[in-house]
């Protein structure tokens, strides 16, 4: 395997070959990753034959996490469409808190519904109706969806029990700590929305030009005579999948609480959803729901295709010797505090950037620290529950073209390439450093 400055050769080249692929020659986002994916897989040295199967291991290995996932949210958001549950729940919230904040409205929103749901599963349910207020508020639809998928990422960085949070608190055997870090992830994350609200105002200004056709969507007369069960298929989902969440943490034996937990599978919840809604839609023919599934299938098709060959891409960093190399770089117990804060922070960031996954890179760079800060001068309670709020800041920097979330983000919002990228991505990395400010503040204020 290459040596350290020739891998970082590489992955810099390869996000550089992404980008112009995509934005700049229009070429389809799956070709650019596969050849991508090929050619620095080869670079990094793996030879063809390994090289290919590494590919295809991360293609496999992606889908098997989210495939089914997209694919059920797919089938749920025509049926939602089709029972005009979005816009039903639309009318609802404007009537409720009004038209006058809402990227305030969105990014609370998400970033509730972000701390039990996978930000994947939570995007595609909540897209249409991030478009749809969009229209009601006389907003970009480009700056509603960067609100939306923003919010959702910042509660899956940031707060457990989230998979990423609690893997670094897993690794720093802290599991007693949990409630703090969960306190400590809510006040940051409660600042980021502040920050992430001016974003979306600052950028709906200037995409307005750049959106798809906007339609006025504040036709209340067309829902005012529907059931309000028909947002059902869509509340209940996330109901079950939040408390399967909580007590996935609670050790139990009781019949019951495990029976919760397992209906709160992301993928058992949302089948439940798509059942519902189904029933819901017993009135229409079976025609119409044997359309409505193919619908389905068709949307989820290139975003499987994509999602799964950025998985690839990220399976090749992951496979070079990038993130050990990086932490053999460092001496993590000489360091002072806040040193330490912003080492931890940059490992996450480098890593994150490099191999596309946030839970994986929060992963890797906790299980190296873990066991450098023990004697440390930031081994205290309060130490340790915001270098695992560092690590999650540093996680969140730079979703692009290697992150699976990226492509479902672009895919669901009808956003270009560049235009993901230019409004998207770069939100990503004010997030990023406004939340490690916010950690350093903390540190220095209770530390």
């Amino acid at each position: 395997m290459e040596n350290f400055y020739t891998i970082i050769f590489w992955i810099v080249l390869s996000i550089i070959l992404i980008i112009l692929g995509t934005a700049r020659f229009k070429l389809h986002p799956a070709i650019v990753l596969f050849s991508v994916a090929l050619l620095t897989a080869i670079g990094l040295g793996f030879p063809v034959i390994q090289s290919v199967e590494v590919i295809s291991f991360g293609f496999g290995n992606m889908l098997a996490s989210i495939g089914i996932l997209i694919l059920l949210g797919c089938v749920l958001a025509v049926i939602l469409e089709e029972l005009q549950s979005i816009k039903y729940l639309s009318n609802l919230f404007i009537r409720v808190f009004g038209l006058k904040k809402p990227f305030l409205l969105l990014s609370s929103l998400g970033g509730l519904i972000g701390i039990p749901v996978f930000c994947d599963v939570a995007y595609i349910i909540l897209s249409d109706f991030s478009k749809t207020l969009a229209g009601q508020a006389k907003v970009s639809r480009i700056s509603t969806s960067v609100t939306i998928a923003s919010s959702l990422y910042i509660a899956h960085n940031l707060i457990p029990p989230t998979p990423g949070p609690l893997a670094v608190i897993g690794n720093f055997g802290v599991a007693d700590q949990l409630g703090l870090v969960f306190l400590l992830g809510i006040v940051i994350s409660l600042f980021l929305v502040l920050i992430l609200s001016l974003y979306a105002r600052f950028i709906s200004r200037r995409t307005l030009n750049e959106d798809i056709e906007m339609e006025d969507e504040n036709d209340e007369s067309s829902t005012s005579k529907l059931s309000s069960n028909i947002i059902l298929p869509l509340i209940l989902p996330i109901i079950l999948i939040a408390n399967g969440s909580i007590l996935g943490i609670i050790d139990s034996e009781n019949s019951i609480l495990i029976a919760l937990e397992t209906i709160g599978n992301p993928i058992i919840a949302l089948a439940i959803g798509v059942l519902i809604g189904l029933y819901l839609l017993k009135k229409k023919s079976k025609e119409l729901k044997t359309d409505l599934i193919k619908k389905a299938i068709l949307q989820a098709g290139p975003i499987l295709v994509i999602t799964g060959l950025g998985g690839s891409y990220g399976q090749v960093i992951k496979e070079s010797a990038f993130s050990d190399l990086l932490i053999d770089s460092i001496n993590i117990q000489t360091q002072e505090p806040f040193m330490i804060l912003i080492i931890a922070y940059l490992m996450a960031f480098f890593i994150k950037t490099a191999q596309g996954s946030s839970t994986s890179a929060m992963i890797i760079v906790s299980a190296i620290i873990a066991p450098l800060i023990i004697g440390s001068t930031l081994d205290t309670v309060m130490g340790t529950s915001l270098l695992v709020l560092a690590i999650g800041s540093g996680a969140m920097m730079v979703s692009h073209s290697n992150d699976s979330y990226f492509w479902v983000v672009k895919e669901f919002s009808g956003m270009s390439v560049k235009q993901a990228l230019k409004r998207y991505s770069i939100g990503t990395i004010l997030l990023s450093v406004s939340s490690m400010l916010m950690v350093m503040l903390m540190f220095w204020i209770l530390g």
